[in-house]
């Protein structure tokens, strides 16, 4: 049942993925800006900068790039937790999990880059393909912490029984 659930879940990110690649330059371009403006918004608030709105959208126009870096990042993270959890549920060594994780993540970044090359104003970049790789292998390594973390109190709990 566990293979199923995760199987489903890989599928529903990766069509959660695809739907945003096929926006739009435009109307991607929207939402991050949108983010980043909030984001500027917050800030403001939060410091008690008193910004102007122009110096707000100026701000949110600094920060576009990197919120949109950092959610393809984040996008592919989860991806790659996704399949570790699926991968979990094989007789497959850690290493090998990781493994395929990774290249599976990266095979999914590069055929989205490639999908982007048919969307108005978008265009397919090896460069985001390693960035989004990167996102991909920083999920795994929280992968990796987690499943230490709950491997030692799984240990633990089973020597304090005894």
């Amino acid at each position: 049942m566990r293979k199923k659930i995760t199987g489903i879940f890989i599928i529903l990110w990766m069509i959660i993925i695809f739907a945003f690649s096929a926006q739009p330059a435009v109307q991607s371009s929207e939402i991050s800006g949108s983010v980043a403006y909030r984001i500027a918004e917050w800030q403001n608030h939060f410091f008690r900068s008193n910004k102007s709105k122009a110096e707000l959208y100026r701000q949110a126009e600094s920060m576009q790039l990197i919120i949109r870096k950092g959610a393809h990042m984040g996008e592919y993270a989860l991806l790659a937790l996704f399949l570790c959890l699926h991968l979990n549920c094989y007789a497959i060594s850690r290493r090998r999990q990781a493994l395929l994780a990774t290249g599976i993540t990266a095979g999914y970044a590069a055929t989205d880059e490639f999908h982007q090359l048919f969307v108005p104003g978008r265009a397919g970049r090896f460069s985001d393909v390693c960035i989004d790789t990167l996102g991909g292998i920083l999920g795994l390594l929280l992968w990796l912490i987690l499943f230490q973390l709950w491997y030692k109190r799984k240990q633990y709990s089973s020597k304090k029984r005894c």
